[in-house]
C-alpha cells in the first residue's frame, strides 16, 4: 500500500514535467528535444532568483514562468515555425541544435555541479492513509491537478483554446477563418514552456538539477505521454500516475538500481502493444 500511495503522489511531479511535451505534440506534432533545457532552465532562473531576492522556490515562480514562456515565444515564432513547413524533421533537429546549446550556456553560467532548491517542504513528509509522503510530492500532485484542469478548462471553453485546437486539428482552414495560425504556435509553445518552468522547479526541490539531467527527464516525460496518449490532457496525469506508480512498485521488487529498467520497459510494452496510448491523440482531451 506505501508504494502505491507513494507512486500516486510520485505521478504528480512526473505530470508537471510532461504536461508542457504534451501540449506542443497536441497542437503542432512536433517532439521538442529542447523540452528537458526547458525544464532544467526553469529550475535554474528558480535558483537565481532565490539568490538573489531569497524568496520561496514555489514563489519564484511568478517571475520564472513569465521569463521561461518569453523565451519561448521566439523560439517558436521565429526559428521553429520557419522550419515546420520542411516537414517534422528539420524542427526536430533544431530542437536537438537548442538542447546542445541550452546544456553548453547551463554549464558556463551554473557550474557542472548539482543544484537543488531549499525549501522546507522539500524534505518534510505528510502522514496519507498511514504513510509517510513526501511533502513536495503532495504539493506536485496537487500542482498537476490543478495545471491539467486548467489546460483542459483554457483548451475547451476560451477563444484562444478554440483557436489552439483549431490550429492542431486543421491549420490550413484556421488560417483561412482568419486565425494567425503562426502566433497560435508561438503562444502554445510559451505556454507549454511556462507549464515545464513548474515542472523544474518541481524537480529542483524534490531532487537536484545539473546542466545535462534534461534528457533523462525529458526521456520521462515522453514515457508519460506515450502512456496517457499522445495530445491527451488528461491522459498525461493518467500517464504520470501510471509512471509513478510503476517506478515505486519496480524500485521495491527489484531495487532501486533496476528502475529505469522497469520504467522503459514499460515504455516499450505500451508502444508495441496500444501504440496510442491509455487515452488517445486528441488535445485537449
Amino acid at each position: 500500500m506505501g508504494d502505491l500511495i507513494n507512486g500516486i503522489f510520485l505521478g504528480g511531479v512526473y505530470t508537471t514535467v510532461a504536461l508542457g511535451l504534451t501540449l506542443v505534440f497536441g497542437v503542432m506534432r512536433l517532439v521538442n528535444l529542447a523540452h528537458g533545457e526547458l525544464l532544467v532552465g526553469g529550475g535554474f532562473l528558480a535558483y537565481s532568483v532565490m539568490s538573489w531576492l531569497g524568496v520561496d522556490p514555489l514563489l519564484a515562480l511568478l517571475l520564472v514562468v513569465p521569463a521561461v514562456m518569453a523565451i519561448g515565444y521566439p523560439l517558436q515564432r521565429f526559428v521553429l515555425n520557419p522550419l515546420m513547413p520542411h516537414g517534422m524533421e528539420a524542427p526536430l533537429v533544431a530542437t536537438f541544435g537548442l538542447s546542445v546549446v541550452a546544456q553548453m550556456v547551463f554549464t558556463l553560467v551554473y557550474t557542472s555541479d548539482a543544484k537543488s532548491l531549499s525549501a522546507p517542504y522539500g524534505e518534510s513528509s505528510v502522514a496519507i492513509a498511514g504513510e509517510h509522503v513526501r511533502s513536495v510530492f503532495v504539493i506536485a500532485l496537487a500542482g498537476a491537478v490543478l495545471m491539467v484542469v486548467g489546460l483542459h478548462l483554457a483548451l475547451t471553453r476560451l477563444r484562444i483554446g478554440r483557436a489552439l485546437r483549431a490550429a492542431a486539428e486543421r491549420p490550413a482552414v484556421a488560417a483561412t477563418m482568419g486565425i494567425d495560425v503562426a502566433h497560435v504556435y508561438a503562444l502554445t509553445f510559451a505556454l507549454a514552456a511556462g507549464l515545464s518552468a513548474v515542472g523544474g522547479v518541481i524537480i529542483g526541490v524534490a531532487f537536484s538539477l545539473t546542466p545535462t539531467t534534461g534528457i533523462s527527464w525529458l526521456l520521462r516525460g515522453f514515457t508519460v505521454i506515450v502512456l496517457g496518449g499522445m495530445g491527451s490532457v488528461w491522459g498525461t496525469l493518467a500517464g504520470g500516475i501510471l509512471l509513478g506508480i510503476t517506478q515505486q512498485l519496480g524500485a521495491s521488487a527489484f531495487g532501486p538500481q533496476y528502475t529505469d529498467l522497469v520504467v522503459f520497459s514499460l515504455l516499450v510494452a505500451v508502444l508495441v502493444l496500444r501504440p496510442r496510448g491509455l487515452l488517445g491523440t486528441r488535445v485537449g482531451a
